[in-house]
């Protein structure tokens, strides 16, 4: 198996504005694995090109049969969830092309019903909002990013022209106090969820306002792992599953039956990234309760095309492995030798 892997930045045809800040661009690590004449594509957002080219020695003599004990040995070599999550990409990608089939047949998840997914909306002056909801007035889920310095009541301007479902994400803003406070407005105007209110690794503080919150709480960045999973039950009433913190498609399924062995609630998301990724975590929709797989929308020259969405309706590729394809205005053909092995 060879490992071929290169940069690229993907530029936003609009600035995303949330907590976390301004994005106006994002670094994308595309690698490539051959084996037995296929190529297999991954993907990661801000990943290290030096752990992936520490991923190459590895993956020698392997197959994508064996993808379990491959994901095994770069975990047990200390090799970070977001390369990890490129690689095991990659290898999905072989196997459904192995098999001739689309990676959700060859899982045994095609035919399930899949939730619509939100489109978000970052946090901007009120009669953006107003306009940008009226823009995306066909959408049934729309979610809002808030700041520290929000208090709920953007979801009632979001309201007054929207009269669809409203989400709301805090990205960590708030004390639990304040949290609890913003959640009471945003119950006001119907909003059905809010995820992270509190800073990330406060448990306790998460509980406190999961138990008197009247909007239900999704643990978003406490959410990496399986075992995050585990610890946040009794604390949270779901989670928001991503390729690129749990470490790939098959950490994010093993994350999704232990949530539904606790209890909980599954959210599937994605960062700002190409089509790729959401391409591939669209591959275990079927298991969700709630999608929020809309990062690649407003890219501006995204390397792939894939998954397709229709107003919220998300519609997978049927061709063989992740489906996404090379664009072929965007995906480079000279990449020279970079990061070959």
């Amino acid at each position: 198996m060879r490992l071929t892997r290169w940069q690229t930045s993907i530029g936003l045809d609009k600035p995303f504005v949330s907590n976390t800040g301004v994005v106006t661009a994002v670094r994308q690590c595309v690698l490539e694995l051959t084996w037995q004449g296929l190529t297999g594509y991954g993907t990661a957002r801000d990943a290290d090109p030096a752990e992936i080219d520490a991923c190459a020695p590895l993956l020698t003599g392997a197959s994508p049969h064996e993808m379990c004990r491959v994901l095994g040995d770069l975990d047990a070599a200390g090799i970070g969830p977001a390369s990890r999550s490129a690689v095991d990409m990659a290898l999905h990608d072989l196997l459904g092309k192995a098999c001739g089939q689309p990676l959700q047949h060859v899982l045994g998840l095609a035919g399930l019903p899949t939730a619509p997914t939100a489109l978000s909306i970052g946090a901007c002056p009120d009669d953006e909002l107003r306009a940008k909801a009226r823009d995306a007035a066909s959408w049934p889920v729309l979610k809002l990013k808030l700041t520290p310095e929000d208090d709920g009541s953007r979801a009632g301007v979001l309201r007054s022209v929207y009269g669809g479902r409203i989400r709301a994400d805090g990205n960590g803003s708030w004390t639990p106090d304040q949290a609890l406070r913003v959640a009471e407005e945003l119950h006001r105007h119907g909003v059905e969820l809010l995820e992270q209110p509190v800073p990330p690794d406060s448990p306790d503080d998460l509980r406190y306002v999961h138990e008197r919150s009247p909007v239900p709480v999704f643990a978003d960045e406490d959410c990496a792992s399986a075992q995050d999973v585990l610890r946040l039950q009794g604390r949270v009433s779901g989670v928001n599953i991503k390729l690129l913190t749990c470490g790939g498609l098959l950490a994010a399924r093993e994350a999704i039956a232990l949530a539904r062995r606790v209890g909980l609630q599954v959210m599937l998301g994605c960062k700002v990234e190409s089509s790729l990724g959401v391409t591939a975590m669209a591959q275990l929709a079927g298991l969700a309760d709630h999608l929020d797989l809309d990062g690649h929308l407003g890219l501006t020259d995204d390397p792939f095309t894939g998954v397709r969405i229709d107003r919220g309706v998300i519609s997978r590729p049927e061709t063989p492995g992740l489906g996404a394809q090379p664009d072929p205005v965007h995906y480079p053909t000279h990449r020279g030798n970079i990061g070959e092995h």
